[in-house]
């Protein structure tokens, strides 16, 4: 098992995913679920008293969600589809990825081009995420397991590059085996990380079935991914290094073997974050900083937890504030200035956070989800003129009163246009 010793750049500042929220018009999405197969998705104000709001049931208990445009999105894997949301909070479409297939992830590259990994296909799909029109377009057959299904989870991007986890999973279980794709998102086609073997190569982890989250430092230097399988027994992972450059692991950051079994982390700044742990004996959350100005330094345990298994830390850094998921269940909220939790309890949650994200506060009037009602909103009206497409709600999203407000009808109209205009510019 190799374990890293590394220098890390210091750079200005953490990575944000392109076309991602942020500053005061934003909050939490957090996709809870509980353990009989269902969940909600809730929002959560960013300051104190973080108020809560219930924004829709879920039909899968480990829903992901993600925030680009302007919109938010819900991945479903046990429905196959994507829900999308707009800053009011309310459902203007869904989408199906394929019958069986298992979702796991949405990213978004541009306004009308995102990707979507699936669990069950050998594809990366692509989607336009303001039609749900998608197709098939990268075949990562050839880099999958024993079975040909490469059992694709998260993604992250450096801007140029696609990395997608593989888990590689056999008789449904996850292998020694991790790895990540990478994809040239200019020509969607498979980058070779072994140039010097015949074959299309993947970067081979030293560590397990990758999940959760990924970071890429600000000058895309590396990339670091939770390589732990989700297995608290196996300890046979930790959380890894990736050299971007020469598109190779450098080993592990932080260690299983040494630590304890290790979920996710969250990274505050070029060189330091936050982690969590777990004990088996009662299943239990730990969250601790650390450090990596060359290797892992690790700093004190902040919160306790206990009750099961999560692992989906969520740092603002608008705010400076990290977001621990509780089995309570709720969220605690922690200031990563001065390391301490500013709530005592956590906050109440419907049910498990299993992923969150920060997402936008906006208005029904902006169609398109780029943050102003003009003129590119008001072709989008007339395209959609007269009645809408069942069912309405939630498909209709040039039916503006559909989103909450008077005269919602289902039918795009003068109604609709009238209260675009009154909005125009905002």
């Amino acid at each position: 098992m190799k374990t890293l010793t590394v220098v890390v750049p210091v750079v200005a500042s953490l990575l944000v995913a392109p076309l991602s929220p942020g500053g005061s018009d934003a909050r939490i999405l957090v996709a809870t679920g509980t353990f009989a197969g269902d969940g909600t998705l809730v929002a959560m104000e960013r300051a104190t008293p973080w108020n809560v709001v219930t924004v829709a049931t879920l039909d899968s208990m480990d829903a992901a969600v993600q925030s680009f445009n302007g919109l938010i999105f819900v991945v479903e894997p046990d429905t196959d589809r994507v829900r999308v949301f707009d800053g009011t909070l309310a459902e203007i479409r869904s989408f199906s990825v394929g019958e069986g297939t298992r979702p796991r992830d949405i990213l978004g590259v541009a306004r009308n081009r995102a990707y979507v990994t699936r669990a069950n296909s050998t594809h990366l799909y692509r989607v336009d995420p303001q039609t749900g029109v998608g197709a098939d377009v990268v075949d990562l057959s050839g880099l999958a397991g024993h079975d040909g299904i490469p059992d694709m989870e998260r993604m992250a991007t450096d801007g140029s590059r696609l990395f997608v986890q593989l888990r590689r999973f056999a008789d449904g279980l996850p292998t020694a085996d991790g790895a990540l794709a990478v994809i040239d998102l200019e020509t969607e086609t498979l980058i070779d990380a072994v140039p010097a073997t015949p074959e299309i190569d993947a970067i081979e982890l030293t560590g397990p079935a990758p999940r959760l989250r990924m970071h890429v430092d600000p000058g895309a230097a590396f990339l670091l991914v939770s390589a732990t399988d989700g297995n608290h027994l196996s300890l046979g992972g930790g959380i890894e290094f990736i050299d971007l450059a020469s598109l190779s692991s450098a080993g592990l950051l932080l260690n299983e073997m040494e630590l304890a079994a290790l979920g996710g982390f969250a990274m505050t700044g070029p060189a330091e974050g936050y982690f969590v742990f777990h004990t088996d004996i009662v299943p239990s959350n730990h969250l601790q900083t650390f450090t990596i100005p060359g290797g892992a330094e690790l700093g004190p345990e902040i919160v306790f937890d206990f009750g099961a298994y999560l692992d989906a830390l969520l740092f603002d850094s608008d705010t400076s504030l990290l977001y621990m998921p509780s089995a309570a269940p709720g969220m605690y909220v922690v200031d990563t200035t001065t390391e301490t939790a500013l709530t005592k309890e956590p906050i109440p949650l419907p049910a498990f956070p299993f992923d969150q994200t920060i997402g936008p506060v906006g208005h029904r009037y902006d169609l398109t989800g780029d943050d102003v009602v003009d003129f590119v909103d008001l072709l989008t009206l007339i395209a959609a003129w007269g009645d809408c497409p069942t069912p309405c709600p939630p498909t209709c999203v040039a039916d503006i009163a559909a989103a909450g407000g008077p005269g919602a009808d289902c039918v795009v109209d003068f109604g609709d246009l009238l209260l675009l205009l009154a909005n125009w510019g905002s």
